[in-house]
C-alpha cells in the first residue's frame, strides 16, 4: 500500500521528470529539429554572399599562426579579407605574419599600442580591427580555433543582413583524458543551451569563437562600449546587450562548425568569468536554465530517495522503485538520442555510457563556480592591466 511518503516522493520524482522532459524535447532539441527542418527543405535559407572582413585577435601565448591563419585565407568565397589584431606577438611571429601577407593580398593586420593601460586590450583590439574592416560584414574568430572547412565563411555570411547577428558553433577538439572529455561535453553543452534560446528568439550569450554583426550596427550601438573594463566574455555581453529577438539569426550545420584547442586553464577561466557576468545577462534565459538545473538537481536527489525508499520497504519496491528507475531511464535514453543526434548532424564526438557521471558532474562544477562567485563577490573582476 502507499503512504503519504510514497506519494510525497512520486511527485517529486514526477514533477522533476516532466520537466527535465520538456527541457530536452522541446528547449535542447530544438538545434536538432532546426537542422532537420533545413536538411528537408521546410527551412530555407539565403544564398547571398555580401563581402566579409574576418577579425581575429591573436595574443603573444598564440605563436604559431601557421596552425590556423591558413584555414581563413584559403576559405571558397569571392570576396574577404582577414584582419589580425596583432597584441604582443614575439618576432619570430611578426615575420611568419609578415610572410603570410606576401602570399595572401588579403590578409592585414593591426596592433594594440603597448602603452595601453586604461581599457580591456582585447575590446581595444576587436575595435581596431572593426574601424580596419573595409566590408560591412564581421565574422569574428579566435586563434586558438580553426574552420572545419573552406565554406565556413559562405555558410555563417547567408544569413547576413545589415541589423542582424548570426550564432555560429563552436566546439573543442577531440582530446584523450577523462577530464579533457569532460570539457568538450561541458562546451558542447554550454554552445548548445546559448544556440537554442537563439533559436526561441530569446538570445543572450554567443561564442565569439564564431559570431557575425554589421560594422555599421556596431558602431550604431552604445552597448559596444558598455562593461569596456571586465576582464573578458565582451561577446556574450555585446550579444546580451543589443541582440535583436527578431534579428539573430543561428547556423548550425556541420561544415560551419568551429573547432578550438580550448585547455583545461581557458576552460576554467571562462567558467568564472560567466558565472561573474550572470549577473548581467538578461533575466529570462538565466531562469530559464536556472530552472533546468534545479530540476535535474531535484530529479537526481528524488531517483535516489526513491530507490534507498524502496528498498528500505520492499512491499512499494515494485512501484517506488519501478518508477525512479524507469524515469531514470527514459531521461538517460532521452538524453541520448537529443545530445548525441544533434552532435551527429554536426558531425561531433558522441557520448554515450559516460553521459550520466558527465551530466553529474556538470551540476558540481557549475556548482563550484557560483559558490566561487558568491565567496569572491568583492574581488575586484575589472580588468587588471598589468598582468594581460
Amino acid at each position: 500500500m502507499i503512504g503519504l511518503i510514497e506519494i510525497i516522493l512520486l511527485s517529486i520524482l514526477a514533477a522533476s521528470f516532466i520537466t527535465q522532459m520538456v527541457f530536452y524535447w522541446v528547449v535542447l532539441g530544438k538545434p536538432y529539429y532546426h537542422m532537420r527542418g533545413v536538411r528537408r527543405g521546410r527551412i530555407r535559407l539565403s544564398s547571398d554572399t555580401p563581402p566579409v572582413s574576418v577579425i581575429v585577435y591573436v595574443k603573444t601565448r598564440y605563436h604559431n599562426l601557421l596552425d590556423f591563419l591558413p584555414s581563413l585565407l584559403e576559405q571558397e568565397y569571392p570576396q574577404f579579407e582577414v584582419i589580425v589584431i596583432n597584441d604582443g606577438l614575439t618576432e619570430e611571429s611578426s615575420n611568419i605574419l609578415f610572410r603570410l601577407q606576401e602570399k595572401y593580398p588579403n590578409l592585414y593586420s593591426t596592433h594594440i599600442p603597448e602603452e595601453t593601460r586604461s581599457v580591456s586590450r582585447r575590446k581595444l583590439g576587436l575595435t581596431l580591427g572593426i574601424k580596419a574592416a573595409k566590408h560591412d560584414c564581421l565574422l569574428f574568430t579566435e586563434a586558438d580555433s580553426h574552420p572545419r572547412s573552406n565554406n565556413w565563411i559562405g555558410l555563417m555570411s547567408r544569413h547576413f543582413t545589415n541589423k542582424n547577428m548570426v550564432l555560429g558553433m563552436s566546439a573543442k577538439e577531440n582530446a584523450e583524458g577523462f577530464f579533457s572529455k569532460f570539457i568538450m561535453f561541458d562546451y558542447f553543452f554550454s554552445n548548445l543551451q546559448t544556440l537554442s534560446m537563439a533559436l526561441f528568439n530569446h538570445p543572450h550569450a554567443g561564442s565569439g569563437r564564431n559570431l557575425i554583426y554589421s560594422k555599421t550596427y556596431f558602431n550604431e550601438q552604445t552597448g559596444a562600449a558598455m562593461h569596456r573594463t571586465l576582464w573578458q566574455i565582451e561577446d556574450d555581453l555585446f550579444i546580451n546587450n543589443i541582440a535583436s529577438e527578431s534579428a539573430t539569426k543561428v547556423e548550425l550545420s556541420a561544415d560551419s562548425v568551429i573547432m578550438t584547442g580550448l585547455t583545461g586553464y581557458d576552460w576554467r577561466q571562462e567558467k568564472r568569468d560567466k558565472a561573474f557576468i550572470k549577473q548581467f545577462y538578461r533575466i529570462g534565459p538565466i531562469a530559464v536554465w536556472s530552472l533546468e538545473s534545479l530540476s535535474r538537481v531535484v530529479f537526481t536527489i528524488a531517483v535516489i530517495a526513491c530507490l534507498g525508499w524502496a528498498f528500505l520497504n520492499p512491499i512499494v519496491l515494485p512501484h517506488i522503485g519501478g518508477a525512479a528507475a524507469g524515469c531514470y531511464l527514459i531521461k538517460f535514453l532521452s538524453q541520448l538520442f537529443i545530445i548525441n543526434r544533434t552532435a551527429s548532424l554536426l558531425q561531433l564526438k558522441k557520448f554515450y555510457l559516460t553521459l550520466p557521471l558527465y551530466n553529474l558532474m556538470q551540476l558540481i562544477v557549475n556548482a563550484y563556480f557560483s559558490l566561487y562567485r558568491t565567496v569572491h563577490r568583492k574581488e575586484n573582476y575589472i580588468f587588471k592591466y598589468e598582468k594581460r
